[in-house]
């Protein structure tokens, strides 16, 4: 498909500075539950092109990034003397975490996961009680109310990782639009359509190989990391711990078993909520990615649609979401690919989920002080050791 669309520049205050016909290449990745990136590959830097000003590809509020890195060659063996490149506006919230409310240990939470989300936005990005951690022209549409009702609690976790799990969990989407008349970024969370072939509202949308609407396709399915039994330790000691159990039905060969230490949550009823929500970050990875016919995009599907894939070849007959896609506009024209089932976490993914998850800070616990007069923190690591931590 024969398409080229203009790249808009705006400014930290979101005022329209200029605008790019002619580049090398363009690549714009969107997903559904966290930021998604771009790169522009371009012949020359323009004054328009600075780090922290915005870009939106022709006027599609929802095609929009904030600039974070340019790169810039003379070397005779680059083939492009720039790229400017960037995330889309959900990665400013990268730079909030959690607060809770003053004079509590955690921001607590019984309530459907779009009005948690909406909630912790507000809290820490829009409406917070130290207003210095406001992030200018930024709102938040008013929630609907949909996903499941929830227990969730939080304390100084990384917002956008706080959104994300609420999102997997739930199956709704996030985004934030830039919309320059309302000098505005607004935030908004997204509920796919279900076009699969387990409802009958709708004619499903079936990608398939043998449609001649499938090409360069690729197929991973991956449990190295599944489990589907949650274990869920709450508060208490030694025999007298709380314990719950989520997915206690699977057995044998079938059962793959998690612990959850929950010690920070108070209720009960609570904990298997959380399992849930740990279990999801453990789900079997099936993902299917393809480069398909972009007539049918935005007119047949969408980001965040469950639909049907088969792939008689590859063994794949499945209704999935589609929770990616990514597109590119070159020398050859216009094409997107569309990712389905779960995005494959990066090696850098991989690590941060170790170090964030397998040691956890015994609050109000401190060690004896040594010899050197150092005091150590107490940490407590997923098998339910205690450690103590020096620093230097």
């Amino acid at each position: 498909m024969d398409k080229r669309i203009n790249v808009r520049f705006f400014d930290k205050n979101l005022k329209f500075i200029g605008e790019l016909d002619a580049y090398e290449g363009l690549e714009f990745i969107t997903r559904w539950t966290k930021y998604g990136t771009f790169q522009i590959f371009v012949y020359r830097i323009t004054k328009q092109m600075k780090i922290g000003n915005y870009i939106m590809l022709d006027n599609d509020r929802k095609k929009t990034g904030i600039i974070k890195r340019i790169e810039c060659s003379d070397d005779d063996n680059s083939s492009t003397p720039a790229t400017i490149s960037g995330y889309t506006l959900l990665h400013l919230l990268t730079q909030r975490i959690t607060y809770p409310p003053k004079g509590l240990a955690y921001h607590s939470f019984h309530d459907t996961a779009e009005n948690i989300i909406c909630s912790l936005v507000k809290a820490n990005a829009t409406n917070a009680t130290d207003t210095k951690r406001n992030i200018p022209f930024l709102k938040v549409k008013a929630s609907s109310g949909r996903g499941d009702r929830v227990y969730y609690q939080t304390r100084y976790d990384n917002l956008d990782e706080a959104v994300t799990a609420l999102c997997e969990a739930s199956g709704l989407g996030v985004s934030i639009s830039l919309i320059p008349e309302n000098q505005q970024l607004l935030f908004e969370v997204l509920e796919g359509v279900d076009r699969s072939a387990n409802q009958s509202n709708r004619p499903p949308m079936i990608f398939n190989v043998d449609y001649d609407n499938v090409t360069n396709r690729e197929f991973i399915s991956d449990i190295s990391e599944y489990k589907n039994t949650a274990i869920v330790a709450g508060q208490g000691e030694g025999a007298e711990r709380r314990i719950r159990y989520v997915g206690n039905e699977n057995s044998g060969l079938e059962r793959y078993e998690l612990f959850v230490d929950a010690r920070d949550i108070e209720d009960d009823t609570a904990l298997p909520d959380r399992g849930k929500s740990k279990l999801a970050e453990c789900a079997c990875n099936d993902t299917y990615s393809s480069e398909v016919d972009s007539s049918q995009y935005k007119i047949k599907w969408d980001i965040g649609d469950i639909v049907v894939t088969v792939d008689r070849e590859y063994a794949v007959n499945m209704n999935e979401r589609i929770v990616e896609t990514t597109e590119t506009f070159d020398e050859n024209g216009y094409s997107i690919s569309p990712t389905f089932g779960t995005t494959q976490k990066t090696i850098l993914e991989k690590i941060s989920d170790i170090s964030t998850t397998s040691m956890q800070l015994v609050e109000g616990i401190q060690g004896i002080k040594g010899e050197d007069g150092k005091t150590p923190q107490m940490m407590i690591n997923t098998d339910g050791h205690l450690i103590a931590i020096y620093e230097d």
